[in-house]
């Protein structure tokens, strides 16, 4: 029986190879025979051909890993026409030699003096290693004892809240999200934002193309732009072999509210985010609220991504009250502008520094090398690691994704937990319950390499919200057993791994 599942499953996986390169092959001789010509047919074969060497090439010289080169080469190999326009579309380089001639600002990390923060002694605090390499590897500013810290989880508390301190905004709002909708919760910001620009005070918003385009209505957001609120939109997307920045998306959730409120999490502006979904109803999600010094780390990662963006640079005053709340507290972002990666380092820090345990909160898990091999070292120096994922997903090709790491994470003693028929949306890392962040970062290559990304790393008080939060969670949670996870259906063994082949791309 189980042979015949594998060849059925194997079939299938050849059947869908065999019908792209026909669907594409089609649509040569379709072309060709429009220009009535066999020619023509051999001309633009061996024209997909040349251009897939060229990009097997080009791969095979690039100074990465293997498994970031191997899953391009298997698609080109198989199909060369439907490789050369994936490729082209999801695959290209960020074009970072521009930024030298059109973003000077952003080539000379310029953004990083706004950041001024007084020399710390690292030395004799626990975990003040963390926060030195966060310094010395990403130039960001590290705070201590002068930024508070609220943990907020999800929309029913974070969406009031919000409310609650753009109402007394009385000089300026900076507002980014990945997704921005026209529907109710998103109505009730927006007019907000709305009523505060009427009044005279400077409102921007910034929201990624990509992600938030096809929900907005255009009357809406054209009234909105009247009202006076400035409008930037991150990367307009067009599918095309001409367009490089596809495949790169502003994935940032950032809010500073008069340089004294900033917040920073992985909530959009959406219904669904506020449990307001027919599809998936609760909705678990993470936001964390800040007051104090650190909140110009935030305002410094919006004026960046304006600048991104317009190719202007706000200027508006930060608020200088001090704040008594003791620990350390850092912003990091990352994205392939000369940012690349940063924050899968720093995460990679942490792990390696944990001594009893490391708890993981990620929708989507799609594990690189580094990462499965610090956690193998974490796991056999006998550190406690729990990691909690989605019992529902929103994609269910991330999904078979994430499962097919299920295997080798138990095998090397790693709890795993779905949080029964819930979306789970939150990006949290603790370490020892002691260092967490709380941001807009997967777990996932889309997130550290191809994605604008940012987050809060601290060590304080909030950290003990954040693990009570995580306790609360397991509660709900159904664990995965080794033993019966290896006993699935063999069908869905191979789906998993089919999806796994492929999951660097998700």
């Amino acid at each position: 029986m189980k042979r015949i599942f594998v060849i059925v499953a194997l079939g299938v996986v050849g059947v869908f190879v065999y019908t792209i390169t026909l669907l594409q092959y089609t649509y040569i001789t379709s072309l060709a025979s429009i220009l009535h010509s066999k020619t023509a047919l051999y001309i633009l074969t061996g024209l997909f051909w040349f251009l897939a060497l060229g990009i097997v090439i080009r791969i095979l010289l690039k100074p990465t890993y293997a498994y970031n080169k191997s899953y391009w080469i298997l698609i080109i190999v198989l199909n060369p026409i439907l490789g050369v326009f994936l490729y082209y579309i999801f695959a290209r380089d960020f074009q970072i030699r521009k930024f030298w001639k059109t973003r000077p600002l952003i080539a000379q990390k310029a953004f990083l003096g706004l950041e001024e923060t007084a020399p710390i002694e690292y030395k004799s605090y626990e975990y003040g290693d963390i926060f030195k390499f966060i310094r010395n590897t990403t130039g960001r500013a590290i705070y201590k004892d002068d930024t508070y810290v609220e943990i907020l989880d999800n929309g029913d508390r974070f969406f009031p809240k919000l409310i609650e301190e753009l109402k007394k905004a009385q000089d300026y709002i900076f507002m980014e999200f990945y997704i921005v909708k026209n529907d109710k919760i998103g109505k009730t910001v927006l007019d907000i934002l709305k009523e505060k620009a009427l009044l005279g005070l400077d409102i921007y918003l910034i929201y990624d193309h990509f992600g938030s385009n096809k929900h907005l209505e255009r009357v809406y957001m054209k009234n909105l732009k009247k009202s006076g609120v400035k409008i930037g939109i991150f990367d307009p997307q067009t599918i095309s072999i001409f367009n490089s920045n596809v495949n790169f998306r502003n994935h940032r959730k950032a809010i500073v509210i008069d340089g004294k409120i900033g917040f920073v999490g992985g909530m959009n502006l959406a219904d669904e985010y506020n449990h307001g979904s027919p599809k998936y109803g609760f909705w678990r999600d993470t936001h964390v609220m800040m007051k104090g010094n650190g909140v110009s780390s935030i305002q410094n990662v919006f004026v960046k991504d304006w600048y991104y963006i317009t190719c202007d640079v706000l200027d508006k005053p930060l608020d200088k009250t001090k704040i008594d709340f003791q620990g350390f507290f850092s912003v990091i972002e990352s994205g392939p502008d000369f940012e690349n990666g940063l924050i899968k380092d720093v995460y990679l820090k942490m792990i390696s520094r944990a001594k009893k345990t490391i708890k993981i909160v990620t929708p989507y898990l799609i594990i690189e090398p580094e990462l499965m091999a610090s956690l193998k070292i974490a796991a056999k120096s006998g550190v406690k690691i729990e990691l909690l994922v989605p019992g529902k997903h929103d994609y269910f090709t991330v999904g078979f994704a994430t499962q097919s790491y299920y295997e080798q994470l138990l095998l090397i003693g790693v709890k795993i937990y779905e949080y029964k028929d819930v979306f789970v949306h939150s990006k949290i890392l603790i370490i020892d319950n002691k260092v967490a962040s709380v941001g807009s970062v997967n777990l996932d290559p889309r997130s550290f390499h191809l994605n604008f990304e940012v987050t809060s790393i601290f060590e304080n008080d909030a950290v003990k919200d954040l693990v009570n939060s995580f306790k609360d969670d397991l509660t709900k949670s159904v664990s995965v057993n080794l033993e019966e996870w290896q006993k699935r259906f063999i069908l869905k063994r191979i789906v998993q791994g089919w999806f796994n082949l492929f999951s660097p791309m998700f």
